[in-house]
Formats: C-alpha cells, sequence, structure tokens
C-alpha cells in the first residue's frame, strides 16, 4: 500500500478527537456489515465472525476469527478495516488527505455462518468417559448426567471429548472439542459454533455459576457435591466457552427467574500479556462482570478457584491436598512471580498509577493503604480484592497487583445473606 507524505502529518488532538468521535456503527455500514441485535449494549454484525459494536460509547470488539482481541474507537476500526496506519486513519476520517467518503469504500468481504456439523459419534464413550473421571476427577454421576443428554460424547475420528450447547428448541448450536488424552492439550471449537449457546445445566433456583469451559463447570460441581455435601443440581450452571458474556445475555434473557450470579471463571494469576506484565485475565473480566451485572439489578459474586481453574483445584484435592496446601502453593508461585515484575518499583509502592479505590471486605482504601495491605497478604488472610474501575488504561503494576491481590475465594461472612449459602467456602 502507498503512503504519501502527506499521510503522515501530525493532527492536533482535536482532530484526533474529532475523528474517533465518528459514528462506528456508521462505519461499519459503509463496510458493507449488516447489524442485528446482540444484547441490551452491544450490536452484532451478521456473519462478521464476533464484530461487536457499542454505540452507547462508540467502541468495537471483534472477539474471533484472524483479528482476535481487536478493539478500539474509530480509527482503531478504519486501521483494521484498510490496513491504514493511525495518521492515514486519522486523515480519512476527518476528511484530509483522502477524498473518498466511508461509503465510498469497497464492502468488506464476509462469508456466511456455515451451518455447525457435529463431529460423527463413535461407538461409545469409555475414552471420554475415562478421561473426564479419571484424568479430570469430575464425578462419574455428573459425567454420565451429560452424557444421557447428548451434551457430551465422544468423536469417533479421533477419540475427542465433544461438548454441545444447545438452544430451547433443542437444535445444536455450539460444539467445543477436547484430547481426551493427560498429554495434549488440544481444544478448538467446531466450525459455525455460535458461542452464545452455552454447555448449561438448566437448576431450579434463581442463582447461576458462570465458568469459562464444560470441565470446569462439571469440576465446580464435583467439589460442590463431593467435599461440600451439596445438591449440584439445584442451581443453574453454564460455560461461557470465553470471557465474553454473550453466552450469560442469552441465557438471563431465557431465564429470567434469575437473580443472583456467582462468577466462577479462571484464577488467572501467572498470566502476562504482551508486554511480560502480569496479567489476571479470568479476574479482571470477573470484576468487569460483577461491576456490570450489579448495575443490572442482579445480586452478583465472584468465586475464585485457589489454583488456576476449578479443575486444577479438583485434581489436587481428589488427591487429598487440603485448600491450606493448595493456597500456599499459589502464593508461592504469586510471590515468586509478582517480586519478578515489581523488581525496578520504587519503594513507596507498587501502585503508583493505579485505581484509587479498592472494594476490599467493603471498605474503600487508599492507595496508600492498597500498598500496605499489600505487604501483608497471606494465606491466611481471606481478602477477596475487585478493582472498581477496570480501565484498560491502568498501569502493568495496577495489574500486577490485581493478580496478586484478587485471588481469594469469598467468605460467606462477608457476603450479602442472599449469596452467602450458594458458595463453596473452606
Amino acid at each position: 500500500m502507498s503512503r504519501s507524505a502527506a499521510a503522515y502529518q501530525k493532527f492536533t488532538e482535536d482532530e484526533i478527537r474529532k475523528a474517533n468521535s465518528v459514528d462506528i456503527l456508521s462505519l461499519a455500514r459503509g463496510y458493507g456489515y449488516e447489524p442485528e441485535k446482540a444484547g441490551r449494549k452491544a450490536v452484532h454484525m451478521k456473519h462478521s465472525g464476533g464484530l461487536y459494536i457499542f454505540p452507547e460509547n462508540n467502541r468495537f470488539f471483534q472477539w474471533t476469527g484472524p483479528d482476535d482481541g481487536v478493539k478500539g474507537g474509530a480509527i482503531d476500526f478504519v486501521m483494521r478495516e484498510e490496513n491504514l496506519s493511525f495518521p492515514e486513519a486519522v486523515g480519512k476520517l476527518i476528511g484530509k488527505e483522502f477524498s473518498p467518503s466511508v461509503k465510498q469504500v469497497v464492502p468488506y468481504e464476509k462469508k456466511e455462518r456455515e451451518p455447525l456439523v457435529l463431529p460423527e459419534k463413535a461407538d461409545n464413550m469409555k475414552r471420554a468417559y475415562w478421561y473426564l473421571v479419571s484424568v479430570r476427577g469430575i464425578s462419574p454421576k455428573i459425567v454420565s448426567h451429560f452424557m444421557n443428554r447428548k451434551m457430551i460424547y465422544q468423536e469417533k475420528k479421533y477419540g475427542n471429548c465433544v461438548f454441545v450447547g444447545y438452544d430451547a428448541e433443542g437444535t445444536a448450536r455450539y460444539c467445543s472439542m477436547r484430547a481426551a488424552r493427560d498429554n495434549s492439550s488440544f481444544k478448538m471449537d467446531a466450525t459455525g459454533s455460535d458461542k452464545s449457546y452455552p454447555f448449561f445445566h438448566e437448576g431450579k433456583t434463581d442463582l447461576l455459576i458462570v465458568t469459562e469451559a464444560p470441565i470446569d463447570l462439571m469440576s465446580h460441581a464435583s467439589i460442590a457435591a463431593d467435599f461440600y455435601g451439596r445438591d449440584w443440581m439445584q442451581d443453574h450452571r453454564i460455560s461461557t466457552g470465553c470471557l465474553w458474556n454473550g453466552a450469560i445475555d442469552r441465557y438471563l434473557e431465557a431465564h429470567p427467574q434469575i437473580k443472583r450470579l456467582v462468577f466462577a471463571v479462571d484464577n488467572d494469576y501467572l498470566a502476562r500479556d504482551k508486554n511480560g506484565q502480569l496479567r489476571n485475565w479470568g479476574q479482571l473480566t470477573a470484576a468487569k462482570w460483577m461491576k456490570a451485572y450489579t448495575e443490572k439489578g442482579y445480586a452478583c459474586a465472584v468465586h475464585v478457584p485457589h489454583l488456576n481453574d476449578f479443575n486444577t483445584d479438583l485434581v489436587e484435592m481428589r488427591k487429598g491436598r487440603s485448600v491450606e496446601d493448595l493456597d500456599r502453593q499459589r502464593m508461592a508461585e504469586l510471590e515468586t512471580a509478582f517480586e519478578q515484575s515489581a523488581e525496578e518499583e520504587p519503594e513507596q509502592g507498587i501502585c503508583q498509577e493505579v485505581i484509587s479505590e479498592i472494594n476490599v471486605l467493603g471498605i474503600c482504601m487508599s492507595t496508600t493503604l492498597v500498598n500496605a495491605v499489600a505487604r501483608t497478604l497471606s494465606p491466611a488472610k481471606k481478602f477477596s480484592l475487585i478493582a472498581r474501575n477496570c480501565s484498560a488504561t491502568r498501569s502493568a503494576n495496577c495489574e500486577a497487583f490485581v493478580t496478586f491481590a484478587c485471588i481469594e475465594q469469598y467468605d460467606p461472612l462477608i457476603l450479602p445473606d442472599s449469596l452467602a449459602n450458594c458458595l463453596i467456602t473452606t
């Protein structure tokens, strides 16, 4: 692509703001996208592979396909669509250097969503059953429950575990596959899968427990049943297949009786972003969801795994390890990782560009107090820290702090009465 010298001119802050104020929904229509309603605040573009536009704040997010994880404003959208540099995109949006209007852009060529075709079933489910029960530690009764409902089966060709999500009419709409081997990390979604249709268990109460993957759903249920004597079938349970809330919204729309939500997503305490900084993707997302759904009127809580996810917890608990053992392991790993990330930090604190307030046991704390608490955290302390304002502009130090601190299970003593009895506690 040719780029003239004029395309690299500098723009004023006002010009950049003007460029970013261009309506992204109109831009999308100009590029040939067809909008369809997706949720209360998001508009989905048909056959886009997961492009969502948020008219309220004029932002977009592409969660799947070759542009997985791309998000931003109008400038970013044009850069993405036409492979332009930042100055070129700004110039195009404000009418400098580029004369054609957005409507004159050649429409983006998109493919129709392919129909979901489920993998061929094997004659039996011995391998899948063995893997889920013996390797993953899931309760045999729970595995059988989902197999009997045709939500889990064994793939014929490769022997993979297949997990299926259905719509209200019983039509398969989502399918994920996982290798039934303890030495393989293979997992993928079948072509044509729609993640807004979750792998689910329909309960009887007003409580919905949200996990990321089907194995996490069954692991959380197994811990509840086998270690805490709870009837796992009473509550609604779904797995989202990712850190996108489309499945949550669809399930809530179909089940208006649900009033309480528990987000039991992964505790990615050792995960790092592309810059090598600690970033707890699961818990940062849980914090955002908690804020968003509380504002919608739901009673919300977060249930954090002791280790990376509830299946890891379950496997270790099957070996006879206590939750205190798991806490000590996590804290040791965290302290090492956190020290590595913060080794160049000034003495005065870990959160210089941080959140101004953190909710700790219902108490709003200043940055100074946050720093003090961070230095005193231990497995014996039962803190559950949720960032109030999960801003994408927070510093790497702040992200490291949230990763370090947002790690403990909720203590029922500090939860609202309406939620105190629904969580697994130590």
